[in-house]
């Protein structure tokens, strides 16, 4: 590869991961507007979360589908489409009325998000050399939460100027204008040649994966790893922070955007520093218990302030970056061919956490809501609510911990097909 592919292939990356961090910020978009949304609608939250978590659903649905699509077709067309659908999205959530348009706009968002990240590391794979992977990995999830941090603060303060709708607008314009910036510029390899696959017999290796039970204990490391951010950061975090020290939503969400910092800025450096030390599993370990003392601190230890809690946002942040790893991890246990279905599998159980904690914790606040409402209708929430609903951020960290340490085998950052 010469010097003009090399720069090329670092602005293909670029220009995706754009789309990745555009995919996040509309994953968490709901988390400042829960206030807004509830009383628009006239729902609770037990409500609320069934509807958000429609992203999650389609997004889950379509990882293995995403990674065969990777897989044997062209990653720009795959990536115009995509990012087309999550403007299209935007779009339909902007503009209903209706609890039904709005799941459906939240499913297309959904549907489309599911091809950033696994296209990310396509691009990495395709376009740098394998000791730079878990690198960029770590890279594209730093870019994921600044996504993350443009839809929460940056929203926040619009939300004070404007209505939820019009930032939903302003999404879906971006969406178009990312759509045609991958047409024009996203390729798919280093020699501008089509992605033509050799012939592979596509039930064979989905066996190959099931079977494969690092696959799954990886897995299931991916879905506890991020399953704290799916409910906590993405959603329930900032009305809980809001309740909790009883701050303004824009407070609240700065305090959140350090879990986002914590994610972000430890992501690439964990990639790094796994691949200079050769290993992986050392740092799963070392991660999920970070994150365990962390949350049972912030939830349950009395006394916590304000200003307290910011060091343990960013111990959360910092401790869910460990699943970034899980990634390298799955490149590592299976051979190229299955890389991209591989990589989709892990993916649908990192976001499967939202799928099912997100209307999970709506539907505990609502079960133990005293059944008291502000001035609009809202239901108001007690602190005591959201600490029964919040236990599976500390759950998911033990049981990460769990797998890390008896489960999943050290791979000392080496392919077992190399």
């Amino acid at each position: 590869m010469n010097k003009d592919q090399r720069v090329l292939g670092i602005f293909i990356y670029t220009l995706v991961s754009l789309f990745l961090l555009f995919e996040m910020a509309l994953q968490v978009s709901p988390s400042v507007m829960t206030q807004s949304l509830m009383y628009d609608f006239t729902i609770g939250a037990a409500t609320l979360g069934v509807v958000v978590s429609f992203y999650y659903y389609s997004y889950t649905l379509m990882q293995i589908p995403v990674g065969l699509l990777y897989d044997r077709f062209s990653a720009r067309w795959l990536i115009t489409i995509a990012v087309f659908i999550c403007s299209a999205g935007a779009f339909f959530f902007a503009f209903t009325h209706h609890l039904v348009w709005a799941a459906w706009g939240r499913f297309l968002m959904g549907i489309g998000s599911a091809f950033a990240f696994v296209g990310v590391l396509i691009v990495a794979a395709r376009w740098f050399p394998p000791r730079h992977f878990a690198f960029l990995v770590g890279i594209a999830q730093f870019l994921a939460a600044i996504g993350a941090l443009c839809g929460e603060l940056p929203i926040a303060w619009l939300l004070d100027r404007v209505i939820w709708r019009v930032v939903m607008v302003l999404f879906g314009l971006i969406g178009l204008l990312l759509t045609v910036l991958c047409f024009m510029i996203v390729r798919d390899n280093p020699y501008d040649e089509r992605h033509i696959p050799k012939r592979h017999d596509l039930f064979r290796e989905l066996r190959e994966i099931v079977r494969s039970s690092q696959t799954w204990w990886i897995a299931v490391y991916a879905f506890c790893g991020w399953g704290p951010m799916a409910v906590f950061a993405a959603l329930w975090g900032v009305p809980y922070l809001r309740v909790r020290f009883d701050v303004p939503t824009t407070s609240a969400a700065l305090a959140m955007a350090l879990v986002w910092i914590g994610v972000g800025g430890m992501s690439p450096l964990l990639g790094w520093f796994s691949d200079k030390l050769g290993r992986r599993c050392l740092l799963l370990r070392l991660t999920s218990f970070i994150g365990l003392l962390c949350s049972l601190t912030l939830f349950y230890l009395p006394g916590i302030t304000f200003v307290m809690a910011f060091p343990l946002l960013l111990g959360i942040g910092i401790a869910s970056s460990g699943q970034i790893l899980s990634f390298a991890l799955v490149k590592d246990n299976n051979r190229p061919t299955v890389t991209g279905t591989a990589i989709g599998l892990n993916n649908m159980a990192v976001v499967a956490g939202g799928a099912l904690f997100q209307p999970l914790v709506g539907f505990l606040l609502h079960i133990f809501w005293s059944g008291s409402s502000d001035f609009y209708g809202v239901p108001i929430y007690t602190v005591g609510n959201y600490h029964i609903g919040l236990t599976v951020v500390p759950a998911c960290f033990f049981i990460g911990l769990i797998v890390s340490s008896f489960f999943i085998k050290e791979t000392y950052c080496r392919s077992k097909y190399t």
